[in-house]
């Protein structure tokens, strides 16, 4: 048995804003073993100096698209397989690389691509994949052209990316689908969105029997529902029907966020994909119907979320990210440092999204028995959350699974 030791290192656990200083910790059988104030000396095992570094557990992107490889994410109808999943592994590889060890695929990811990571084919975080989202005829996500007669989506490359599907029987069959194909979660498109071009930001999608018949599929599986939702009624409505995390969520106003608060659910806001996109979308194709969408949408972001913490909400981290702009991934820090402590926000990628996961003890801390998906920062990431913006350049060491993976 393989063993690691991680010395003299200061401790942010994920739960607590109290850094624990000069600690010992122990990794084998890539769980953590032991945690101790007292000097470790194990015959064989590899030493790690941790002076001057804190450790803490690895982030969780818990809104992440791995396999919307294009920022016109959605225009991938002649996009092959064999360049998809290379492209994929690409962006995976670079999120580990800024100490995301874990992410929660918000649509396209799949079993392959899941196991490819858990097996080391792919140098990436685990992935908790929603497999297809849900959607409507002619919701988000929607891509077929705006003729009289077009195919089905099985006929495009775009199959894997999204479901269209009206009435409860059909939800309720395409729920019972994604879980047979091993999705963790299931996604439903309830608003319309920035990056399709059929679906106002106002449609609210899916009747109230289509909602419950996914949250019933989903709870059969003792699993739940995510929902892309912008508008506060709809949040409302998602909540009241049993959906337990919001994506998004721009429009949420200060008493449904204590209602949201009141049920348990969780807020993931997205704040950084707009500002990517307001800086970058022109050049990738965005178009005019597409930036007045945006302009409706990541003005209200911020207030979103200040109402979302004066409603103690449990808020969670994702970046909603297409293509290229991944490489802002880590930029939703610095957004969020307008209205959160890092605590909060450190908080919020950790512990926080390892209870979206349902991973809570395992994922998001540090802490005996927990999975070693860890990182090693040159600094202390509470005072100056910078650290760990860019790409990954102030850690010392990202570990996942107990094994080092950088640095």
């Amino acid at each position: 048995m393989s063993m690691i030791v991680l010395s003299n290192v200061d401790i942010f656990d994920g739960v607590s804003p109290e850094i624990m200083e000069n600690h010992h910790v122990v990794i084998a059988d890539g769980r953590i073993k032991e945690i101790t104030h007292r000097e470790v000396q194990l015959p064989g095992a590899h030493h790690i100096s941790g002076q001057g570094k804190t450790l803490m557990p690895g982030l969780i992107d818990a809104h992440y698209h791995a396999c919307l490889v294009q920022v016109q994410g959605y225009n991938m109808t002649t996009l092959p397989p064999s360049l998809l999943y290379p492209a994929a592994s690409n962006l995976l590889e670079n999120s580990l690389q800024r100490g995301f060890t874990s992410v929660r695929d918000a649509g396209g990811a799949d079993f392959g691509l899941a196991e490819a990571t858990r097996t080391g084919l792919i140098k990436g975080p685990r992935i908790f994949y929603s497999g297809r989202p849900l959607t409507q005829t002619g919701g988000h996500g929607e891509m077929r052209a705006k003729v009289h007669e077009e195919p089905c989506l099985c006929a495009s490359h775009q199959a894997h990316m999204v479901a269209v599907v009206d009435g409860e029987d059909a939800v309720r069959k395409a729920v019972r689908e994604e879980f047979r194909k091993g999705a963790d979660q299931i996604k439903i498109m309830l608003n319309g969105g920035v990056s399709t071009d059929a679906d106002p930001v106002w449609l609210c999608q899916f009747t109230d029997d289509e909602i419950r018949a996914a949250v019933d599929e989903a709870e059969r599986r003792r699993s739940y529902v995510m929902a892309h939702v912008y508008l506060d009624k709809q949040i409302r409505k998602a909540v009241e029907l049993g959906i337990r995390t919001m994506e998004h969520g721009n429009f949420l106003t200060l008493d449904t966020a204590r209602y949201m608060a009141e049920k348990g659910a969780f807020l993931v806001p997205t704040l950084v994909t707009y500002q990517a996109i307001r800086e970058k979308g022109r050049a990738f194709g965005f178009n005019d119907e597409q930036f007045r969408k945006l302009d409706a949408v990541s003005d209200a972001g911020l207030q979103s979320l200040e109402n979302a913490m004066a409603g103690k909400v449990n808020i969670g981290f994702g970046t909603d990210l297409l293509g290229d702009m991944h490489v802002h991934q880590s930029d939703e820090f610095l957004i969020r440092s307008a209205i959160q402590t890092p605590f909060e926000i450190l908080k919020s990628a950790t512990s926080v999204n390892a209870e979206i996961l349902n991973r809570t003890g395992d994922l998001g801390v540090v802490a005996e028995g927990a999975y070693a998906d860890l990182l090693l920062v040159e600094g202390n990431p509470l005072e100056d959350i910078t650290l760990l913006t860019g790409d990954g350049c102030h850690l010392a060491m990202v570990m996942k699974d107990g094994k080092v993976m950088s640095k």
